[in-house]
């Protein structure tokens, strides 16, 4: 099932955004670990780019994950020292 992500820049300086290693996957059974491929979904806007304020794309990202369910975290902070992921979405159980 391919599902649409947006991106938005909701900050005051540019921000980006680049999947490949820096997205994870785990659930209550796995521990986190990598999610990303070089795959790509071949059609609609790239989502890896650098977002001026208030800019935003919807697009696709294709990820390798163990089961349905569970939660993708995007760990790709400029902040070197932050222990929080930038944002986190809980997948869908079906």
């Amino acid at each position: 099932m391919l599902r649409a992500l947006t991106l938005k820049n909701v900050g005051k300086a540019p921000a980006e955004f680049s999947a490949y290693g820096l997205m994870t996957w785990e659930d209550e059974q796995t521990a986190a670990q990598d999610a990303t491929t070089l795959e790509s979904v071949g059609e609609g806007p790239d989502l890896d780019a650098t977002y001026k304020p208030g800019q935003s794309v919807t697009g696709s990202v294709i990820l390798d994950v163990a089961r349905k369910s569970g939660i993708v975290s995007y760990v790709g902070s400029e902040d070197s020292e932050a222990e929080e992921p930038v944002f986190t979405i809980e997948l869908p159980k079906s």
